[in-house]
């Protein structure tokens, strides 16, 4: 039996483009199997935007309430577009010129609206369906974390901490947000943004797939990204750079090296089964912004039509035959997973 995983990728406002299209997912999961997506796959993974996402599935969200947490909250989380803004001088005040964009008092806020029910914080151990595994790294001990709802183990040290928190420590961008402190069992840890790990949390939820007790062979998974940036860099462009001029675009080089290493990764590692699928679902957004915190309804409607566009028009590399690439649709092989799996 496959044991079938969903995989969301980080990128800030741009995860608006996963949930379009797992909507579509969704929408092809509820015709052919007559399931919702929860019963559908075993593990869901997240990373900063994607655990957020992730969050709001286990706990029973459909796409479509996500779809407008997108379009119409997220400017809470990122209320204006320059560090030069009025807005930000309180922020300036308390930190310093070198402050982060955002308090993430936004992104706390829109947070804790939907996970917390009558007062009452869900935790990770309060979901029993899907495995949910979410990103996030800890400054403290300068480690990747891994927050998972279930292990081989019967006790978790993170199970009793609050999934709003979580979600948080995960979409803690550095020079975006500050970090954010996570407090358990009497100690203090500083987490940052899981981005700076693994921006595509496939590998970290394959490897607790194995952890749980199935095989490689038994794995498949649908991997979603937020769409590539195609901005490169000439030498004579950045030979020269110095502390200040990395110090914007680092994040995004940071995000994109992580993402496309474990997409490889991956790739090749479950392309070494025959009964493994890989179906990663991502495109380059050309002329479209790359930002991050792009939160303006025009530039949300053209990320959602950009997806839309790859699903409507794209094709993407289903499975290998005698190492040659088999191009279909997106839709038909989403259609061709859902079916055989």
């Amino acid at each position: 039996m496959t044991f079938k995983i969903l995989s969301l990728d980080g990128g800030g406002i741009r995860g608006v483009i996963s949930v379009r299209i797992i909507q579509e997912i969704e929408q092809q999961i509820q015709k052919l199997k007559g399931q919702s997506l929860n019963e559908y796959f075993d593990l869901i993974s997240g990373t900063s935007t994607g655990a957020l996402t992730t969050a709001a599935l286990a706990v029973g969200m459909n796409t479509n309430q996500i779809m407008n947490i997108y379009k119409h909250e997220t400017q809470e989380i990122f209320p204006y577009r320059s560090r030069l803004c009025p807005e930000r001088l309180p922020l300036i005040a308390k930190c310093g010129i070198s402050a982060p964009k955002f308090s993430n008092e936004g992104l706390i806020n829109v947070i804790k609206r939907y996970l917390i029910k009558n007062n009452i914080p869900i935790k990770m151990k309060d979901v029993v369906k899907p495995y949910i595994l979410m990103v996030a790294y800890n400054m403290s001990t300068e480690e990747p974390t891994f927050f998972v709802n279930k292990d081989c183990q019967d006790s978790l040290w993170y199970s009793d901490i609050p999934l709003w928190e979580i979600c948080v420590c995960s979409a803690s961008a550095p020079t975006y947000f500050p970090p954010y402190e996570l407090k358990d069992k009497g100690e203090s840890y500083a987490y940052v943004d899981g981005g700076v790990a693994a921006n595509n949390p496939t590998l970290a939820a394959v490897s607790h797939a194995i952890k749980l007790g199935y095989k490689l062979e038994e794995i498949s998974v649908i991997s979603i990204g937020t769409g590539k940036n195609t901005k490169t860099y000439k030498f004579t462009e950045i030979v020269d750079w110095g502390l200040a001029d990395w110090a914007i675009p680092l994040f995004s080089v940071i995000l994109n090296a992580q993402g496309k290493t474990d997409n490889l990764l991956s790739e090749q590692i479950l392309g070494f089964y025959n009964t493994s699928i890989y179906l990663r679902l991502q495109f380059n957004l050309n002329k479209i912004s790359n930002s991050f915190d792009d939160a303006r309804p025009e530039n949300i409607r053209k990320l959602i039509e950009a997806a839309e566009s790859f699903l409507d028009y794209d094709k993407v590399n289903y499975i290998k035959i005698n190492n040659q690439p088999n191009h279909i649709s997106v839709k038909s092989a989403i259609a061709k997973f859902i079916t055989n799996y």
